[in-house]
């Protein structure tokens, strides 16, 4: 099927080269691109009832049908999904066993496709300006209006998606559905589905990321730091050695990971939040007795640990090598622009543009903030054939130039 371009490109899970990054990359980058043209952006989040539970076996065997899957492969998805029973195990005591009605098998390989085949067409309610982005159930939809504006485009969208979920029995959980107005619009506008008035929210959870209605991401930030320095303090309190060793591989796999999760997203520009994150490293470094006395630099080196803001930057330009190469499903040439410089035995490659207008946020969003370290990367960085060379090589780089915590 994705041979044939039959998956939407709507849909960012289950699917190589895609990823929350790519889905949440591409929504927001939409979202600057509106506010930049002052205009405001209304995101509606959808949630379904036990989506995966609640597929209807005859329905998905049609529409695989309507995909050209047939005869006794069609037969053996059949089989595979009826005549299944379950029940519940506690203590190896066993309940009585009753049968799966409906839904896929989750935990199986073939689950997660038959779902993505299920929910493929769904692309086909968006009407007007509306855009949509997929991953697995979890749907956004959004459009861009004037300010203290309405989309009648989105509502309608809306309607058609209420009749999909009533036409394919996936039941939309209507109370857990929200309307996140992205910009400077004053009044918050009424959306509904099924007659029903969507709340509206200055902040949802996508996909692991807080965001919010300025797309600060202030709030995510505050989270995040938090939640690790409760997860150092669990740290601390549950093992009694102090070894440098110990502490930096508890370190590196329970706490940097909470503030590295999709940082392309959300990366601060703000001296203030690029510091709040830093202290949570800064202090645990400081921890270690062998260590607290010498400046952060020096505790770094020892701890053979970088800067979280210099990690940061380098995940910023892994992403932009596998967008160049291929690696990921974003398309170069509707998020850059670039021209090619005067070839010579220096300079042989295409410098990217960084916008010439914009908000300080837009600036400083993933697709234009690391473009001046990018460019200054050497031919052969940049061109490399492989992506764990890259990043190998990246090591080799100084990026005083680009840092503020050094």
């Amino acid at each position: 099927m994705l041979q044939k371009q039959l998956i939407s490109k709507k849909q960012h899970a289950f699917i190589k080269m895609h990823s929350t990054s790519t889905n949440l990359l591409e929504c927001t980058h939409d979202w600057f691109v509106s506010i930049t043209k002052h205009l405001c952006v209304d995101v509606v989040y959808i949630d379904f009832s036990r989506a995966f539970d609640s597929i209807v076996h005859s329905k998905l065997l049609c529409k695989l049908s309507t995909y050209g899957v047939d005869g006794k492969l069609l037969d053996w998805i059949s089989a595979f999904l009826h005549n299944r029973l379950q029940c519940v195990v506690i203590e190896n005591f066993y309940s009585g066993y009753s049968s799966v009605v409906s839904g896929v098998p989750q935990g199986s390989v073939l689950g997660p496709v038959l779902f993505l085949i299920f929910i493929n067409d769904i692309e086909t309610i968006c009407s007007g300006e509306t855009n949509m982005h997929l991953f697995a159930d979890d749907l956004k939809l959004y459009s861009s209006v004037n300010i203290s504006d309405y989309s009648f485009c989105l509502q309608h969208t809306l309607d058609n998606l209420a009749e999909w979920s009533n036409n394919w029995q996936l039941a939309i959980n209507v109370e857990k559905c929200a309307v996140l107005n992205i910009g400077k619009n004053p009044n918050s506008n009424l959306y509904t589905i099924n007659n029903v008035v969507l709340k509206n929210v200055d902040n949802m959870h996508d996909l692991g990321i807080d965001v919010d209605s300025n797309l600060f991401f202030h709030k995510h930030i505050n989270c995040i730091v938090t939640k690790a320095r409760q997860r150092l303090g669990v740290l601390y309190r549950g093992f009694v050695t102090r070894r440098s060793n110990f502490m930096r591989q508890a370190y590196i796999t329970y706490v940097r990971p909470l503030l590295e999760y999709n940082s392309v997203v959300w990366n601060p520009y703000q001296i203030k939040y690029k510091n709040l994150i830093e202290k949570v490293q800064r202090n645990f470094t400081r921890w270690i007795p062998a260590l607290h006395d010498l400046p952060y630099s020096e505790r770094l080196a020892l701890l053979n640990l970088e800067t979280l803001e210099c990690r940061r930057l380098k995940f910023d330009l892994t992403l932009y090598y596998k967008i160049f190469h291929g690696l990921v499903a974003i398309d170069s040439a509707s998020h850059f622009n670039s021209y090619n410089a005067i070839l010579s035995s220096r300079t042989s490659s295409p410098k990217l543009i960084k916008p010439v207008k914009g908000t300080t946020n837009y600036f400083n969003c993933f697709f234009n903030r690391s473009i001046d370290c990018y460019n200054s990367l050497p031919h052969n960085i940049k061109h490399c054939n492989s992506l764990s060379l890259f990043k190998k090589l990246l090591n080799s780089i100084d990026f005083t130039a680009y840092l503020t915590i050094l």
